[in-house]
């Protein structure tokens, strides 16, 4: 692929990818069994943890069909390395400061989509932390439980990045280096509203955990 026309999106919006894309008859899977289709997502896999966290939603997403992948899963494989060529000159870039200054400045960013398994019906949450001017943790992920609405999957989300901030905090701790609060922003005012409000609510119900 690294001949192939570089494309700027790694999915065109309004590609929605399901088990209905996967091959329904024996000759459709005789075709895809000649697909490299596991070591293809495996190596885009490899980039994603290192340095290309972009495309960290994408690679979960073609993740889901290992076992029987069809035509328009492997043409998105083959999209997002188009991708890659196009954007090969992206990379972090960390900002230091001058003198010896042991205090941090950790900020997340946190968001999810309300239903983006067609199968399953989860939302897909992602967060992602910044220091020095730059990403330093990040993830995309399926969610384990079903939500009912925006509000619900956000907060989930919420959850998952405020368990890395934790995390994140004890690191720095752990070095010497002195963090305070973290700060993570998302979108969703309801969400914020049922993060501060700690008495019952009818909207996590649903949420056992």
């Amino acid at each position: 692929m690294q001949d192939s026309k570089p494309v700027k999106v790694s999915i065109p919006i309004g590609v929605k990818l399901s088990t209905e894309r996967c091959p329904k008859t024996q000759e459709e899977e005789e075709d895809m069994s000649r697909v490299p289709y596991a070591s293809a997502v495996g190596r885009l896999m490899y980039v994603m943890v290192y340095t290309r966290l972009d495309i960290a939603h994408e690679v979960g997403v073609l993740s889901r069909f290992m076992s029987k992948p069809g035509k328009e899963h492997w043409t998105t494989v083959e999209q997002v390395f188009r991708y890659l060529c196009g954007t090969n000159d992206y990379g972090f870039c960390y900002q230091g400061r001058p003198g010896l200054d042991i205090v941090l400045d950790i900020c997340g960013f946190v968001d999810a989509n309300w239903v983006g398994d067609l199968d399953q019906r989860r939302p897909t949450s992602g967060y992602l932390f910044n220091l020095f001017g730059s990403a330093v943790s990040w993830m995309s992920k399926k969610q384990s439980v079903v939500a009912l609405s925006t509000i619900e999957a956000k907060y989930m989300a919420a959850t998952h990045a405020s368990k890395e901030a934790v995390w994140l905090q004890r690191l720095c701790s752990s070095m010497g280096l002195v963090q305070g609060a973290i700060r993570i922003y998302y979108d969703n005012q309801s969400a914020i509203f049922l993060a501060k409000n700690l008495a019952y609510h009818s909207e996590t119900k649903n949420i056992n955990v």
